[in-house]
């Protein structure tokens, strides 16, 4: 399949200096959803970044950064479980586990 999305929109819009550019969105296949960003913050700060699929209803699943530096590039694979289609792919960054300083969405295509 290997489709990429990269269309995505502020729903909340950065803050405090910290922001998410470059995001990108690649569907590796239909349950594996490949997250990219650069981190955007004042500089040297840790930062966290979250990546997470969903539909109407909640989550289906999500992953988490380990603690990197503004700056810095990230990669998060989100992999699906179970026969439910993705609606919506989301990212966000953090100052702090939990933090948030700027989330953008992407509503994606359902095949």
């Amino acid at each position: 399949m290997n489709r990429s999305e990269n269309s995505f929109e502020d729903i909340l819009p950065p803050s405090r200096g910290y922001s998410l550019s470059r995001v990108r969105l690649e569907m590796a296949t239909p349950a594996l959803a490949i997250f990219k960003a650069k981190l955007n913050g004042p500089e040297g700060m840790p930062v966290w970044a979250r990546a997470w699929l969903s539909t109407e209803a909640g989550t289906l699943a999500e992953s988490a950064s380990p603690q990197l530096k503004a700056g810095d590039e990230v990669t998060l694979e989100v992999a699906l479980r179970g026969a439910v289609s993705a609606q919506y792919a989301y990212m966000r960054i953090e100052s702090a586990p939990l933090c948030t300083e700027h989330v953008v969405v992407r509503k994606l295509k359902l095949v």
